[in-house]
This record gives C-alpha cells, structure tokens and sequence, in this order.
C-alpha cells in the first residue's frame, strides 16, 4: 500500500539572524527560529537567556538590533501600528493579564474587533461567546476583571487573542504571575488550544507542558539558541550539561 506523504505545512513564523543589545549587554546572539503552521513550540531555559526579548520582538513590542523577524511574511518591528500586527496574525498572552478593569469581560473581548476589525457590534458580541465558551467562561462575560480570579483573568486574556483570529498564539510566560492552584486551569486552556492545531510560541517554565503538548522544545542560554529537538530527544536522551542542570532544577 502507497503511503501518503505528510501535507507541507506553511512557515508561520521565521526569525533569521536575530541579535538585540540593551546598552553593551547583548541579549540575543544570532537567533536562528521556524515555526509552522500547527506547530507548538516551547521555548524555555533560565532567567536571563533572553526568553521574553525574543517574544517581544516577534511580537513587535521590543526591536532588535539586526535580523529579521516575520509572521505569515510580514516583517514585524517596533513601529507597527496594532492594526498591522492584527494583520499579521500574531494573538499575544503575557504574564500581566492587561484587562481593561472598567470594562465588562464581554466588552474587553469585543473591544479590539470593534476598533480594529470592524466589526458590528452582533457579530463581535457572537465572536467573543464562542471564544469564551472555549475557555469555560461564558457565565463571567458580564463580571469585571476584579470579580475573577487570576487564572480566570488570564483564561479572558487567551479569548480575547483569539477574538482576533491570530494564526499564531504567543504565549509568554502566561502562567508564572499565577498561584500555583490556578496555573492548572490556564494550561488546561492552552493544552485545548494546542490539539485545536492553534500554532504556539509558549516561552515557559512548565516542563510538563511542554513534555505533553509540544512538537519542538528550544532551549536558550545566555541569548543563544543551544538546542532544537523534539520532546522526546530533549527530555529523554539530552547530554548538554546545561540543559540537564536546568531540567533538575525545574522537575
């Protein structure tokens, strides 16, 4: 039987060359990155290898010195204006839920389509239930931020990217400002999101996570890209020292 070759997936996201300074520190050193479409890469490694600059530049928040950073073809800097990165197709959860707290849960979720996409007012009322009903949170759309908890704040972050129709989530760091009772509840999202086929970027800690969801684990230490492997290379047969005095240090 002639088996079937395994569709071509599109590049999503490509980084090529990357290096960032802040002052004479250099941060990022030549970051070398793909990501297609469906895929769900973890990047991890210890504080201060240059994680969530690498974040902030794909997502246009922070530039970078040399390189190039695109999404879906469209090279990402500092400049954009939000509309171009909606264009882009990059949904964006961080460590702060950055809700607006006079606005009801439905209204920071229609927010951005209204402004930004144009939509009515139906339309993007009907967008931010279905996404809400995602994340189990339909019953809070008329709750202010302050009524939830954290976890549940950062679970109307996650529906509010989607909103967007983002064809890459970037998460970054999305649990660490969390008690470690909520943490679950946000990863239970992101683990739907990821067998949804949603591509990710997810710069965290979570070693179980990334053990369960990912396709390709990246590891950086001191601004530099040291290791690319799948899950099972990267927890399973690892011998780089520094990758396995990190992993003692979070297991």
């Amino acid at each position: 039987m002639m088996m079937m070759a395994e569709p071509i997936r599109p590049l999503v996201v490509s980084v090529t060359k990357v290096s960032k300074h802040f002052g004479t520190h250099q941060v990022l050193r030549e970051i070398d990155m793909t990501v297609k479409a469906g895929e769900r890469v973890v990047v991890c490694g210890p504080s201060g290898s240059g994680k969530s600059t690498l974040a902030r530049c794909i997502s246009g928040l922070e530039g970078y010195g040399s390189g190039i950073v695109s999404v879906n073809g469209t090279t990402i800097t500092p400049q954009m204006r939000h509309k171009d990165l909606v264009a882009a197709s990059i949904g964006m959860v961080f460590q702060q839920f950055n809700l607006f707290p006079h606005l009801t849960v439905l209204e920071n979720c229609t927010l951005a389509q209204s402004w930004v996409l144009r939509r009515s007012k139906s339309e993007a009322r009907e967008t931010a239930l279905a996404h809400l009903a995602k994340v189990r949170l339909a019953d809070k759309a008329s709750a202010y931020p302050a009524q939830l908890s954290g976890g549940q704040q950062q679970r109307v972050a996650i529906a509010r990217a989607l909103c967007l129709n983002p064809s890459v989530m970037l998460f970054d760091e999305a649990t660490s400002a969390l008690d470690p009772e909520m943490v679950k509840e946000v990863l239970e999202t992101m683990i739907l999101l990821a067998r949804d086929g949603m591509t990710m970027i997810c710069i965290t800690h979570e070693m179980g996570f990334a053990r369960a969801v990912s396709d390709k684990v990246v590891f950086m230490d001191a601004g530099r890209i040291v290791q690319e492997a799948s899950p099972d290379v990267f927890f399973s047969a690892n011998t780089d020292p520094r990758i396995y005095r990190f992993l003692s240090q979070v297991f």
